[in-house]
């Protein structure tokens, strides 16, 4: 009965409070069409400019931006609702000049996918019974803004697997590097972005993440298989955060 009733309010929460309001989607659109841009940036024609062909490359890079942006935004809201938050999606204009700024500066050579926008929470009281309710706090915040992360890592290793089926695909290829990097730049601890709320919450937590993040790109990059490199990215990140503890927050403790 206590799943079913659960799974009852989340649908419940969900059609009452998932859907954007109209400056989330602004918000949201706003980030597609950026980062549609800049990884499309030097596609453009080679080495003449061919306006058609660049054109075609920004709907794709719109595409794959979208597929990013959406999962990650869909999944931190979903999680929030789960346990009782209405969560908002708000523009980081910040992160969106930097990021425009340095893809010109590099010509295109490196994309910098600052996380565009950041979430916030508001309570929802009455759907917090049997919850601790006295507010928002620090480690629910720290979970829900990582589960966006996460999602990008889990359609990152989605794709591989499509690769080993069509191993020359470059459109396969960007999917995965764009997501791993929107993974990587949204884990750096700079509010609003979601590293933050881990850092925030708990240091030892963020070196965990920061260890499977990191363990899920090279190990991807290697090719070593699926399995391997979720093992791998989970000894690493253990591996980072005992070494953590022992080398700076023992001291801490300590003193």
């Amino acid at each position: 009965m206590a799943i079913m009733y659960t799974f009852d309010d989340l649908k419940d929460k969900i059609k009452r409070y998932f859907k954007l309001s109209k400056e989330e989607t602004k918000a949201v659109i706003i980030s597609i069409l950026v980062y549609g841009f800049i990884i499309s940036f030097r596609q453009w024609g080679d080495p003449k400019f061919q306006f058609f062909v660049g054109l075609g490359n920004l709907f794709t890079g719109i595409l794959i931006i979208t597929l990013t942006v959406v999962i990650h935004v869909f999944v931190q809201r979903i999680s929030a609702l789960h346990v009782g938050f209405r969560p908002e999606y708000k523009l980081w204009i910040y992160g969106i000049l930097i990021s425009l700024a340095l893809c010109i500066v590099t010509n295109g050579r490196a994309w910098f996918l600052f996380l565009p926008g950041g979430i916030f929470l508001h309570m929802l009281s009455q759907h917090r019974l049997g919850y601790f309710r006295y507010g928002l706090n620090l480690h629910a915040h720290a979970l829900i803004a990582f589960t966006g992360p996460l999602a990008n890592i889990s359609l990152a290793i989605i794709f591989r697997i499509f690769q080993s089926f069509l191993p020359t695909n470059p459109l396969i290829q960007k999917v995965i590097a764009v997501n791993l990097l929107f993974a990587a730049f949204s884990m750096l601890p700079i509010p609003p972005l979601d590293g933050s709320r881990i850092f925030y919450y708990s240091r030892m937590t963020y070196v965990f993440f920061i260890g499977v993040l990191l363990g899920v790109i090279v190990f991807l990059i290697s090719n070593i298989g699926i399995i391997l490199t979720i093992i791998g990215s989970l000894l690493l990140g253990a591996f980072l955060w005992f070494l953590y503890y022992i080398l700076f927050e023992r001291k801490f403790w300590t003193t």
